[in-house]
């Protein structure tokens, strides 16, 4: 126990050095970013595939011709497609019949393409790599590459791939392959100030998603392995799962809390602790038990995960949208329903409907999914819906 006190205390100096640097670089203003003030960090077709694209577009309003483009084949084993890049068409969300390729790079004159599935935090669809690499090669007989893009480069799940082999696809990485490919980019277009600052802004914001602007970050990981902490560290991982059913048990304690001030009741299933199918919080008011907000999970997987919805005995109901971004009202659900996504509540944005991921973990732990939670609270109650 001396042990780990002794290293935690060491790494929560060394947090707190990061801190003061990202507070110091806040106040020169190097934290300003466009697509964070916009809210477009986690925005895949809006932000990520269509920035991506625009870069990859020779005719694109950069300047720079095909040269991004390839540089970009380069960077990611695609050189020996032999593209004709300056004649490449570039699409986002091309339409394939049955679903949609996040970017399409294409040179139809030689039936030869580049495919990329785009994933920031949005789930697998059934089959969807298996379908597109069916219209791939259906429709590009010369030659295609599939790209599963994700920010760190993990696999696909079964239900995507659906039987397709390891040779069939390549993951790519934002940390790995296109922050090297951007900062490329930015220094080929030195002479073109305002792409290379753009292009710098995204970088920024990659580096953030990927958690790779912790400076300390290196002298974290050189002492928790080091021999004094090694076994220590270990220990520590050999009990994650307890510290992550401790972590989902303290939040649901604190949103108990917050329901007490505002004069509400709250419940939660043990299974909330675990993560487990079927389980629940349970918000009400004790004077009217025909109406709960409930947030909870009925399956927890790569595909579905926690949701908010609000449960109405009374079907008399009139049904309306409370979530105008979600599901619409059915018998079931009156007012439809929505999965937890972010702090902006917007489909896509974020992970928070998968409560057995450090990102998530994290924000139940720093205020920000408590907050959000708390806000939809408040909201009920000023449309007097207890």
């Amino acid at each position: 126990m001396e042990n780990i006190q002794k290293l935690l205390s060491n790494i929560r100096h060394l947090v707190e050095l990061d801190n003061k640097q990202k507070e110091e670089a806040r106040k020169r203003g190097e934290h300003f970013n466009v697509f964070s003030v916009l809210r477009m960090e986690t925005a895949e077709m809006e932000t990520h595939s269509a920035f991506l694209a625009s870069l990859l577009n020779p005719d694109g309003d950069h300047g720079m011709k095909d040269a991004f483009l390839e540089s970009f084949i380069a960077k990611t084993g695609c050189a020996d497609l032999n593209l004709v890049t300056e004649r490449c068409i570039v699409q986002v969300e091309h339409f394939t019949g049955d679903g949609r390729i996040d970017i399409l790079i294409a040179d139809n004159l030689e039936h030869k393409a580049i495919v990329i599935e785009n994933k920031i935090y949005a789930s697998d669809q059934d089959a969807q790599l298996k379908r597109y690499h069916n219209y791939a090669t259906a429709n590009y007989k010369e030659g295609f590459r599939l790209l599963y893009l994700t920010l760190d480069g993990h696999d696909p799940s079964d239900d995507s791939r659906k039987g397709l082999s390891d040779t069939d696809f390549c993951c790519i990485s934002y940390r790995n392959d296109i922050l090297p490919w951007l900062e490329q980019c930015a220094r080929e277009a030195y002479n073109k100030p305002l792409v290379r600052e753009t292009i710098n802004q995204y970088i920024s914001l990659i580096k953030n998603l990927t958690n790779m602007e912790n400076n300390h970050f290196e002298a974290s990981l050189d002492m928790l392995t080091s021999e004094e902490y090694v076994n220590t560290t270990l220990n520590i991982i050999e009990n994650s799962w307890k510290i992550q059913c401790k972590i989902r048990e303290l939040f649901a304690e604190k949103i108990k809390l917050e329901c007490e001030k505002l004069g509400l009741e709250c419940t939660y299933d043990k299974g909330i602790i675990t993560a487990a199918h079927n389980s629940w919080i349970t918000i009400s008011h004790p004077q009217n038990k025909n109406v709960e907000f409930k947030i909870g999970v009925f399956k927890h997987t790569n595909n579905d995960g926690f949701r908010m919805y609000i449960n109405v005995r009374q079907r008399n109901i009139e049904r309306f949208k409370f979530w105008d971004e979600g599901y619409d009202p059915t018998d079931d659900f009156p007012l439809g329903w929505i999965y937890l996504w972010s702090e902006t509540g917007t489909p896509g944005s974020g992970h928070w409907w998968r409560w057995d991921e450090w990102p998530t973990l994290r924000d139940m732990t720093n205020g920000k999914m408590l907050k959000f939670i708390v806000s939809q609270i408040h909201r009920m109650m000023d449309l007097q819906l207890f």
